[in-house]
């Protein structure tokens, strides 16, 4: 019999991105990220409080991953809750970072004790979604995520996907609506924990 599957993103699921980018950004480009909606283009700003260029945003993205990804942290719950599962599910690790980062990534969770198979990912994530089904054959997945577009993404493409949204971040979890295309929103590792578990027993 196959083993269900869980599928994860990264950032803002199980590690922290939003505080060791701004300190990044501070640090390294004397910029400064406003939250006052969830977009991270257009809420970048200098010295002056004018907002970067749009154009600016990917080398920053990417500038942080290469120097500064060693000072993200876990969220906490996320090694206790995907340690529990890999029990008896296999766990994907399904990003959207460059490919380049995907060893860095993948050295950086083994550390925080997730020792997980990570695929880096550009754009919506249903169709890595279908093809990673494909491969495993799982007899059920789940999908987590912060961002609501994936969830509508996989809805779209694989529907019979169990669909987590969760905003582990604090700091955005005001910013960021329920996403509608997911089968529920839990923002806590160990309320998620519990909720997985229950759905994997049918």
């Amino acid at each position: 019999m196959t083993r269900p599957l869980i599928i994860s993103d990264c950032d803002g699921v199980l590690l922290e991105f939003i505080d060791p980018f701004v300190a990044y950004l501070d640090e390294v480009h004397d910029l400064t990220l406003k939250l006052t909606s969830f977009a991270l283009v257009g809420n970048i700003r200098d010295k002056d409080d004018q907002p970067v260029a749009a154009e600016r945003f990917p080398a920053l993205l990417d500038g942080f991953f290469t120097t500064h990804m060693p000072t993200q942290t876990p969220i906490d719950g996320a090694a206790h809750g995907l340690a529990t599962l890999a029990q008896d599910c296999d766990v994907i690790i399904l990003t959207n970072i460059a490919d380049h980062h995907a060893v860095s990534r993948t050295l950086e969770l083994a550390q925080f004790g997730m020792p997980y198979r990570v695929i880096g990912n550009h754009g919506p994530k249903g169709g890595p979604i279908l093809a990673l089904l494909d491969e495993f054959q799982p007899s059920a997945a789940v999908f987590i995520d912060d961002l609501p577009p994936h969830h509508s993404s996989a809805k779209a493409l694989v529907p019979h996907v169990h669909r987590l949204h969760m905003v582990a971040e604090e700091s955005l979890r005001t910013l960021i609506p329920p996403a509608a295309d997911a089968h529920v929103r839990i923002d806590d590792w160990h309320q998620a924990l519990a909720h997985i578990q229950t759905v994997l027993k049918g």
